[in-house]
């Protein structure tokens, strides 16, 4: 009913969950079932960033299964296991653009195409540590490394979190994918325990401050900044923050704002990329 009155005709099969829209159709598999929504907001900003493959007059894309997708704007191809990640590249560093020999920290590298960009902005006297616990993504994110041979991109498969330890993870190989405390959808087939850590505590065992910080971590991203404010306060870090997360029924953009200005950081939130990001940067 949502996608009929979206203008959208919507068919199942056995396997897959068939959306389409006039000249134009996109397909998913059966357990993406809780991101159709998303991905009916997103349809065509889906099909500007990958195109299609052209059937007659229908320009299709297949995300059921594990392929590789090119993106349109920079022509450069990832191995992605199912929806790839949307191109928002110029929205994550809008305020802070990563410079040659900066550390970057990708949290919620998913399959590693933010990593690979990130990792051209900072060149070989840099590092991009990239921080991925789902084991699915992980290996997705080990193969595009070694696709694109990039030496300076780190993989981490440890979740930040607000405290250093062990927590439970819906792990279901998808974007959507996070800490089971967070996340809106949690599957206990897929739950597993990943490793946590502080914000402060992975620095320590890097051995080094990030001089910026993308996070996608569905809704996490509030208990990583609480938790890490007094040390914040000390270590200047760039943050660009997905805050279209709901946590206590709030989106995390306003308690995030609120954090960063008791620190006395820079901080702006905005939705004109479709989706709702924060960034924040020290006042110095």
């Amino acid at each position: 009913m949502h996608a009929r009155r979206a203008g959208f005709e919507i068919r199942f099969t056995k396997t897959c969950i068939v959306l389409r829209k006039a000249q134009r159709q996109l397909v998913l598999s059966k357990k993406q079932y809780v991101q159709v929504p998303w991905m009916l907001r997103w349809f065509d900003s889906y099909f500007e960033s990958f195109g299609g493959v052209r059937d007659g007059d229908l320009s299709i894309l297949d995300f059921s299964k594990p392929a590789m997708h090119c993106y349109s704007a920079s022509q450069v191809s990832f191995y992605f296991p199912s929806i790839p990640e949307d191109d928002v590249m110029t929205t994550y560093v809008e305020h802070y653009l990563p410079q040659p020999g900066d550390i970057v920290w990708d949290v919620g590298a998913h399959a590693g195409a933010s990593a690979y960009f990130f990792a051209q902005m900072v060149g070989p006297s840099g590092r991009v540590y990239a921080f991925e616990p789902d084991e699915d993504n992980y290996s997705y994110l080990i193969k595009n490394i070694e696709l694109h041979g990039l030496r300076n991109v780190i993989p981490v498969k440890t979740a930040l979190s607000g405290e250093t330890g062990t927590a439970t993870f819906n792990m279901d190989g998808t974007m959507a994918a996070g800490l089971s405390e967070f996340v809106e959808y949690t599957d206990s087939q897929t739950s597993r325990t990943v490793a946590t850590r502080t914000l402060q505590d992975a620095c320590a065992e890097i051995g080094s401050v990030p001089n910026y910080v993308k996070m996608d971590i569905e809704g996490a991203e509030l208990a990583v900044i609480r938790g890490s404010l007094s040390y914040l306060k000390d270590h200047s870090i760039h943050f660009a923050i997905e805050s279209n997360h709901k946590v206590g029924g709030e989106y995390t953009r306003g308690p995030l704002e609120a954090l960063f200005s008791q620190i006395g950081y820079q901080v702006k939130s905005s939705d004109e990329s479709g989706e709702f990001m924060t960034w924040a940067s020290p006042n110095r």
